[in-house]
C-alpha cells in the first residue's frame, strides 16, 4: 500500500515529530526534581516507543525523514538515564 500525502504536504506518519517533542519534555522534567520525575520517565518512555516506531517508518519508506525521530528517541533515553541515576545517587546506601 502506497503512502498518499494529505493536503499540505504532509504525511499521516508524526511519530518522529511526537518523538522528538516527547523527548524535549522529558529531558527539560529530568532535571526538576521529584515532580520532574513523575513526568519524565513516562514521557521518556513515549519518546522511546515513537522514536523507534519512526525509524522503523522511515525505514520502510513510509516517512520523509528520521532525524526528529532519532533524536527523540535518544533525548527519551537520557532522560531516563537522569532520573535512574538521580534516584541511585540519592538512594540510601544501608
Amino acid at each position: 500500500m502506497t503512502e498518499h500525502p494529505v493536503p499540505g504536504g504532509h504525511t499521516k506518519h508524526r511519530s518522529g515529530g511526537y518523538a522528538l517533542l516527547f523527548g524535549l519534555l522529558s529531558l527539560a522534567c529530568a532535571l526538576i526534581p521529584v515532580i520532574g520525575d513523575l513526568v519524565a520517565v513516562p514521557a521518556a518512555i513515549i519518546a522511546v516507543v515513537y522514536g523507534v516506531v519512526g525509524v522503523g517508518h522511515y525505514d520502510a519508506g513510509r516517512a520523509p525523514r528520521m532525524l526528529p525521530a532519532l533524536v527523540g528517541a535518544i533525548l527519551g533515553a537520557i532522560a531516563l538515564l537522569i532520573v535512574v541515576l538521580g534516584f541511585i545517587a540519592t538512594s540510601p546506601l544501608g
